[in-house]
């Protein structure tokens, strides 16, 4: 159901970016953004808004899959995925269940967690008991390796060098 890794290079971000700023830039390149997460996703919505009996949540990114006829709740996570993150997606999942999907039309909804890095023992245990279905994949925006990636001078000092008409 869902590609791993999802690049994004085309995002332009860093690895201290904040969520904010991985979701604005998903939205922001919306066409490329669903090319990468699969074939058939369509955009609904972001922070799409809930208000539970006076609580309110936000879901990060609600996707609709025209080939699997089914809502696809993306929460973003710019950190190492966390066992609690599993519990909040499926809150999401059982609330987009409850109040948009309509059971004889569409199939279940599937929650999928995007995040840096994850342990993959730690992301069964914590998805083992999950009634809904639900994914854990990590993204990247940065196709060198770390250890290449800090070797490098910063891109702005790169640029800045690279414009500079003493370096002519």
């Amino acid at each position: 159901m869902v590609k791993d890794p999802s690049v994004f290079d085309v995002l332009n971000l860093t690895q201290r970016s904040a969520e904010r700023d991985l979701e604005q830039a998903l939205t922001n390149r919306l066409q490329d953004t669903l090319t990468e997460m699969g074939r058939g996703f369509a955009f609904v919505g972001r922070q799409v808004r809930f208000d539970i009996d006076g609580d309110e949540f936000f879901v990060d990114l609600l996707l609709f899959n025209v080939l699997q006829v089914r809502y696809v709740v993306v929460e973003l996570k710019i950190g190492k995925f966390k066992p609690e993150y599993a519990g909040q997606l499926g809150v999401y999942v059982a609330m987009v269940d409850d109040e948009l999907r309509q059971p004889h039309f569409h199939a279940p909804t599937v929650g999928i967690l995007l995040c840096a890095d994850r342990n993959e023992r730690v992301v069964r245990y914590a998805l083992r008991a999950a009634a809904a279905p639900m994914a854990v994949a990590t993204y990247t925006y940065d196709k060198l390796p770390a250890a290449e990636r800090d070797a490098l001078p910063p891109l702005e000092d790169l640029t800045e060098a690279l414009s500079d008409p003493a370096n002519e």
